[in-house]
């Protein structure tokens, strides 16, 4: 918020004092107010929207642009519900801008200039678009291959059941519904359970299998066929969740509610399953008459059955292509890009510029003023709040040379169409197009570079530059962080790196955080000047102290409070080098040895003479200390010193010293700060280290932090425990079989949606980031499922004494319709999400590829699984086999 008093600076301690402003009155209970007072200048500029700055226009055509305002942030506390809260908030603001109320000081104003409501209401948009559609899609996929509206209604009212059954789990834990939690649901995977278990019934009611027996009984043996299949394929979706369940850090927080909501999900799914559904289909299907597959089924199935005769036939054939497909898909993963996690898009910048060590904070404001007209030339951007210099309650060690610049954009579909677009795009999409928000960034970065040099920017959004910045305690998305015992030597490393940094593709925006730079003022005191004046060093020490940095003179009591008075010189007496050496040291109070002999009189002052008639005049010039004034200039007494500490009586008193020291974990560091832009993360961060490794002998060492930091160990954390969620799926497998090499078959179908979630991301340029992780793990339970249900078919049959080949076509054609259904209905129930690019979509696109690239590669391999099943199949089932065992 911004608050200004007729246009004249203000405190921001007189408009929340004064104004009677307090957490209470902004929020019934889930907002914080932080006073945000700053050493340096708040500047402010708000456009005109219906008016886009044109290039023989100023800022005050288009909107009003000021340079001193005081600013005012409201903070959501920790759990706390974000719409109500604003809500709150707004109404508060508008009862305390109301002149009538006498809340505010007269001609106060509190104007809003963000807070996360659009956003909010956008990714809910964008969740609810996606999730409307994807359940389209997989209501319009289950009509088509069961030709059934009553079945296919069946199925889908499990969808809004399953999610109810999620979201009152998620109410009783206290947790909302919101883009992290919902954001990437498949509602194709969530009723998998229901389509299967539907069109088992289906199958078997219009087949006329046991049509003597009562519907209720048909429906039974249809649902004991295939409960501890899904039993067992549910217990493993849940598992494959494990690592989600466990994430920790911002990866953590993105997906660990999504997971939560689909094991919620998948439970209710099931519960529903074989509770609901059959009842339903008792209800729904009665007299239902036996009936033939449509043109749809048929053709799938005709096709299915004829690669199948063919690659039963050529085993070690497609053995061997499936072989190379995986060798081939292998070698694509090092062209792979990698990343941490994709940047959710917010609708704004956050931009920060670093000048010089010692830019004064008036040079700073000037420079912020320059910079926001640059900015606000650009007619994509709403307003832009600059803050310059940093926080006075010590939180932040930036000095007067850094300003922050808050950037919100208008919406996405007012931008101006400024693109011109070629081609056959030009006739499908219009003459011209927006630009996107990185093709503002560069261009918005080359001219302040140009406009503005000397001055390093960085560019990031509002919550990502809060993340980051708590993440890894730099300024910056990215960081090399050197340490050592020398701060001369850091520097000079660092400087070293930056230069190789700046030259590697990818990597933008480098600067250093300086830790030496700064001008000073170094006076040493000169011992054999202050012998010569018969001063001590000590007595220098203080005055300079007390001229300087103020000192305790006496105290006061003001109420219950105790303050200390001190006093110091004025500024413009103690603001140059020249007025600092002119401050005067008392030397009145020294020990003066008096000469020798008859007739000589010790003054009041300290000299002596040898006529009373003759006092205040000099009487000895050889004793500097015959002088009648009691002061001296401190130049008299100090001595500019060398490198080696020693006075140098030729060299001067400025000079370069120490800024800000940084240290982490007690050791000396200095930090490189860059962002990545047009690569992947991980590419530019390997070339970094590569070029890099021998500039760091011991004992200094370099440590890559930030989002390459994150990255690193979440992928290790995930790494180990999806290797335990692995055997924790075998274990299961073992469980449901009793047979390894079941065990294994079912797993070459996770092994044939992994290789199509690669595909996938190398063709649509997506890097391999924790929500394509995400969705790999997603993948794993489908996968399972479905090779679960066929070889549990194809033991079935075996026991029942059908010849292996003749088992295998019976259980391929069961169960085509069920597999393809499940796969596409997992498909499409992304699809959507996978295609979005609204703003909300960005860290679930990458997931929803995966996805969709498993479940269209399963559909490809889909009868890799009854090949392999043919190698080993021969034996004699077990007794138990008509369960699931071998």
């Amino acid at each position: 918020m911004i608050s200004s008093v007729n246009n004249q600076p203000t405190r921001v301690e007189d408009v929340v004092e004064g104004g009677r402003i307090s957490s209470s009155q902004l929020g019934q209970k889930g907002v914080v107010v932080s006073q945000r007072t700053r050493l340096g200048r708040i500047g402010y500029f708000r456009a005109d929207r219906d008016r886009p700055l044109g290039s023989d226009e100023t800022l005050a055509d288009v909107g009003h642009d000021e340079d001193d305002k005081v600013q005012c942030i409201v903070l959501l506390r920790k759990n706390e519900q974000t719409l109500p809260a604003l809500k709150d908030v707004k109404k508060k603001v508008e009862e305390l801008n109301d002149p009538a109320s006498g809340r505010m000081l007269p001609g106060v104003q509190i104007e809003p200039y963000y807070d996360r409501d659009d956003l909010v209401h956008v990714t809910t948009e964008t969740v609810t678009e996606n999730l409307l559609l994807g359940m389209g899609l997989v209501t319009i996929i289950l009509v088509m291959f069961i030709s059934n509206v009553r079945t296919a209604l069946i199925v889908a009212i499990n969808i809004p059941l399953a999610l109810l059954f999620a979201f009152s789990m998620l109410y009783w834990r206290d947790k909302s519904a919101n883009l992290l939690s919902i954001g990437a649901v498949d509602f194709g995977i969530i009723v998998d359970s229901s389509v299967i278990i539907a069109e088992n019934i289906y199958r078997y009611l219009t087949s006329q299998e046991g049509a003597e027996l009562p519907l209720r009984d048909r429906i039974l043996m249809s649902t004991r066929e295939i409960d501890r299949a899904l039993l067992f394929s549910t217990l493993i979706m849940v598992c494959a969740f494990i690592p989600l369940f466990t994430m920790k850090g911002p990866e953590g927080q993105l997906f660990g509610p999504m997971s939560q909501t689909y094991a919620f999900s998948l439970i209710g799914a099931l519960f529903l399953a074989m509770t609901l559904t059959p009842v339903l289909c008792l209800l729904l299907l009665k007299n239902l008459k036996g009936t033939h597959d449509n043109v749809l089924l048929r053709i799938l199935k005709a096709g299915y059955l004829w690669l199948l005769r063919v690659g039963l036939r050529f085993r070690w054939v497609t053995v061997l292509v499936f072989g190379i497909f995986t060798i081939g898909t292998a070698c694509l993963v090092p062209f792979l890009g990698h990343e941490f996690m994709p940047e959710l898009e917010e609708g704004n910048m956050y931009i920060r510029s670093t000048g010089p060590l010692n830019q004064t904070l008036e040079r700073n404001v000037e420079i912020a003023k320059q910079a926001r007209a640059i900015m606000a030339s650009y007619p994509e951007v709403e307003s832009t709040v600059s803050q310059s210099g940093r926080p006075d309650d010590g939180t932040d060690t930036e000095g007067y040379e850094g300003t922050e610049y808050f950037v919100p954009l208008r919406p996405e579909k007012d931008w101006p169409k400024l693109v011109p677009q070629t081609g056959w795009r030009r006739w499908l999409f219009g003459a011209a197009r927006p630009r996107t928000k990185q093709k503002i960034v560069e261009a918005m970065n080359a001219e302040l570079e140009q406009k503005i040099p000397g001055i390093v920017w960085n560019f990031s959004q509002n919550i990502r530059d809060n993340v980051m910045e708590a993440l890894s305690g730099i300024k910056g998305d990215n960081s090399l962080k050197i340490f050592g015992p020398d701060i001369d030597q850091l520097e000079a490393l660092a400087a070293k790196a930056k230069s190789v940094l700046e030259d590697i593709p990818g990597i933008e925006n480098v600067g250093i955080f300086h830790i030496l730079g700064q001008s000073h003022l170094e006076f040493r005191v000169d011992p054999e000047k202050c012998q010569k004046w018969g001063v001590m060093t000590a007595d220098v020490n203080n005055v300079v102290s007390s001229a300087l940095g103020a000192k305790q003179q006496s105290s006061m009591i003001e109420g219950e409070k105790f303050f200390d008075i001190s006093i110091r010189w004025p500024k413009r007496l103690r603001s140059s080098e020249k007025s600092i050496l002119d401050i005067p040291v008392n030397i009145s109070n020294n020990t003066v040895v008096l000469p020798q002999g008859p007739g000589v009189v010790p003054t009041s002052r300290g000299s002596a003479v040898a006529d009373p008639s003759k006092v205040g005049s000099l009487a000895d010039t050889s004793n500097p200390m015959s002088q009648q004034a009691p002061w001296i200039p401190l130049r008299e007494l100090v001595s500019p010193v060398g490198e080696d500490g020693s006075p140098e009586p030729n060299g001067q008193f400025e000079r370069r010293g120490a800024s800000t020291i940084y240290r982490e974990n007690g050791k000396r560091e200095i930090a490189i700060k860059f962002s990545v832009r047009n690569r992947d993360l991980a590419g530019a961060v390997a070339e970094a280290q590569e070029k890099t490794r021998d500039f760091f002998p011991a004992p200094y060492r370099a440590e890559w932090g930030g989002e390459f930091q994150e990255m690193e160990e979440a992928e290790r954390r995930l790494l180990l425990l999806v290797s335990l969620a692995l055997v924790l799926i075998i274990f299961l497998l073992y469980l449901a079989f009793h047979s390894l090499l079941d065990a294994a078959v079912v797993l070459s179908n996770v092994v044939v949606m992994s290789l199509g979630g690669v595909w996938a991301l190398f063709l649509t340029g997506t890097n391999f980031n924790i929500s394509a992780a995400v969705g790999f793990i997603s993948i794993l339970g489908v996968a399972v499922m479905n090779g679960l249900l066929l070889v549990s078919a194809f033991n079935r049959a075996r026991a029942q004494g059908v010849a292996l080949h003749a088992a295998i076509t019976e259980g391929v054609e069961k169960l085509i319709r069920p597999v393809t259904m499940t796969a596409l209905a997992a498909l499409f129930g992304l699809l959507p999400a996978a295609l979005s690019t609204s703003i909300g979509s960005q860290t679930q696109r990458p997931l929803a590829i995966v996805v969709v690239g498993g479940m269209f590669t399963t559909l490809v391999w889909a009868n890799l699984v009854p090949v392999l099943y043919s190698f080993y199949g021969h034996r004699e089932p077990k007794a138990d086999a008509s369960h699931m065992a071998h």
